[in-house]
């Protein structure tokens, strides 16, 4: 396997639009919709369930220093269920990527590419994607540094533009029904925040592993503010109509209107979605071909990434058929799924791990 080294900021930084770049449009939506005014409250019940997969993460690194969960399951649980464990992942993964890979072309389609073929959209996206997997994590963390601190200075100019447009008076009634509805919209962001696992597959190339523990939970509290600031956002400007717009930030970004002039910016809102979500699905797909080459005992990933690439495509056809089919997939049945995967399984290899007594403490900790 090819070895090259990030910093833990590096990490910490495209984790930020590996959470954001699909939930930053859906979540308002969905939390509104189960959770009423206080969907804002929703990402912050959400945010233990990332702190779990953080503490999952890493509580394996420290056990299995330089290992992924996917090598680290054939230690905990023999050649056979290691094998069958990873055989899980095989299938979820571009399932789950696949998944992420359709919500964007139905976006762009919906919005500014009307009458552009779906696998025109996609390939093209999964084209550029492969080739910055195929250059190296470096260059994934690289290129997510320059996109991402542009896209989070975007975002935050165009929620200060949206201010003077927003009625607090949405805020109210608070918890009217109690803190129930709360809780179950919160689990939707709950299967966003779960992502942190990835960085599983991530920490054997950090440099600087003492910190990585930290500046990651430094992460998950931004994340966690930005999809608060986004949930407020819209509920003080659309109100009970959040739930019924599919993007309901897009909608948001055309109440910005100054002087007559400074207006219709919601084409920004779009250029930071397919800045997110080419860092997301970079880092999704260089997780699918470094775990591939885990499972198959491949010293290099780099020859699986245009063939896993084309998979993905496939998978996007072959898990939804339209858009009312996305959002089922993102509705709570689908989240549940993916907790499964990403929060249930991982526990319970770390779980196993413990009870057996497997591993070391100590060396190459990351905390």
């Amino acid at each position: 396997m090819i070895h090259q080294k990030i910093s833990s900021k590096q990490m910490a930084v495209f984790m930020y639009p590996a959470i954001l770049a699909t939930s930053i449009l859906g979540v308002p939506s969905i939390t509104m919709k189960f959770a009423g005014h206080d969907m804002w409250l929703s990402p912050l019940w959400a945010s233990p369930f990332g702190f779990l997969a953080i503490l999952i993460a890493f509580r394996l690194n420290v056990k299995f220093p330089g290992l992924s969960m996917i090598q680290c399951s054939t230690i905990v649980l023999g050649k056979i269920g290691g094998k069958l464990f990873g055989l899980l992942y095989m299938f979820y993964l571009p399932h789950l990527s696949g998944i992420i890979l359709r919500e964007y072309g139905e976006f762009i389609l919906s919005t500014v590419l009307r009458h552009t073929p779906l696998f025109v959209v996609t390939g093209s996206l999964m084209l550029f994607c492969a080739i910055n997997v195929k250059s190296g994590i470096q260059v994934i963390a690289r290129s997510s540094q320059f996109l991402i601190i542009m896209a989070w200075f975007i975002l935050f100019f165009i929620l200060a533009l949206l201010i003077t447009e927003m009625n607090p008076n949405e805020l109210l009634p608070f918890a009217e029904k109690g803190l129930k509805p709360s809780f179950i919209g919160a689990i939707a962001p709950a299967a966003w925040f779960a992502e942190y696992i990835l960085v599983s597959f991530f920490l054997p190339s950090v440099s600087d592993r003492s910190k990585a523990f930290k500046i990651t939970l430094l992460s998950l509290v931004v994340v966690t503010v930005t999809m608060v600031a986004i949930n407020l956002s819209c509920l003080m400007l659309l109100g009970d109509l959040t739930d019924t717009f599919v993007y309901p930030v897009m909608i948001a970004a055309r109440y910005i209107s100054y002087a007559d002039f400074f207006q219709h910016i919601e084409s920004l809102i779009v250029a930071i979605w397919i800045s997110g979500i080419f860092v997301k699905v970079s880092l999704f797909l260089y997780v699918q071909a470094v775990a591939t080459a885990q499972w198959l005992n491949i010293e290099d990933y780099r020859p699986l990434v245009f063939p896993i690439s084309f998979l993905t495509i496939i998978y996007s056809y072959w898990v939804v058929s339209n858009q009312s089919e996305v959002g089922t997939l993102l509705g709570a049945g689908g989240n549940l799924y993916t907790l499964t995967f990403l929060i249930i399984l991982p526990g319970l290899l770390w779980g196993v791990a413990v009870i057996r007594k497997q591993g070391e403490i100590g060396k190459g900790s990351s905390q």
